[in-house]
């Protein structure tokens, strides 16, 4: 088996980003995404050069924090004070059922300004190109139809897609809550993720080729202010460092891999 690991939301906040750097150096997790937008983001490149081992890619971000334009030139994605209109909200306005409202709330031409900012954050901060792009949190046809776009620009894998076609199955360790947004304290500390990825992993351990995605961190009071997907994110991180995931990796001879096993 090959085993992609990836963990997403990289720089989200400082205790998040400290969260994965240890689940790099003392877990099995090999690929993670920047969000270029966030304040952390800077912090968070000064783990990245030291690190050859893993790839990092590009988290793009149009629900959390502020966007990396001018506010005014991306109103439809923000609200009155400039941040970002969060996923839950966007998800409730009656405009999202319909594909007309959705493309209303979220015009292309904005969405892909933003993104292209991100990226070239991204490259600032790092000096080199992400070695992935992947979505964040919200499925809209003009989101996914930027990031194509900047990945064709770019020639660089976008992360699910890019998978999906070299026929990879998915380990995703939910949220305990249910699939409506509504994240509860009790139920996110209550998650056992290296039960369920031990469980998944011997349903898939004669699996070609096999992805793991979470959302590993530490949490911290900016994180709880700006999503409610917060404290299972240690759980994730306790999972790519436990002793008994690593040990199923070695018994089991899996190749732990990064995207650019895949395409360079």
């Amino acid at each position: 088996m090959r085993l992609l690991t990836q963990g997403d939301d990289y720089g989200f906040t400082r205790a998040v980003t400290d969260g994965i750097v240890d689940s790099i150096d003392f877990g099995v997790l090999r690929n993670t995404g920047l969000f270029a937008n966030m304040p952390s983001a800077e912090y968070a490149a000064t783990f990245m050069k030291d690190r050859e081992n893993v790839c990092f890619g590009i988290d793009f971000n149009i629900v959390a924090g502020q966007p990396v334009c001018d506010p005014k030139e991306v109103p439809h994605l923000v609200d009155e004070n400039g941040w970002f209109i969060k996923s839950g909200a966007a998800l409730r306005n009656p405009l999202f059922a319909t594909e007309e409202g959705r493309r209303a709330l979220y015009p292309y031409e904005e969405v892909y300004k933003e993104l292209r900012a991100q990226y070239d954050r991204f490259v600032a901060l790092t000096g080199k190109k992400p070695g992935y792009l992947h979505a964040h949190s919200l499925e809209h046809e003009h989101y996914t139809e930027a990031i194509r776009q900047i990945a064709k620009e770019e020639d660089l894998p976008y992360s699910m897609s890019f998978l999906d076609s070299l026929g990879f199955k998915t380990i995703f360790p939910v949220s305990t809550a249910s699939n409506t947004k509504q994240f509860h304290a009790e139920a996110q500390l209550n998650k056992d993720s290296v039960a369920y990825v031990l469980e998944h992993l011997e349903e898939m351990k004669e699996e070609e080729n096999v992805l793991l995605i979470c959302h590993p961190g530490y949490i911290d009071a900016d994180l709880l202010g700006m999503t409610s997907l917060s404290l299972e994110r240690c759980r994730d991180a306790q999972m790519y460092m436990s002793e008994e995931i690593k040990k199923w990796i070695e018994d089991h001879d899996v190749e732990v891999i990064t995207y650019y096993d895949l395409y360079k």
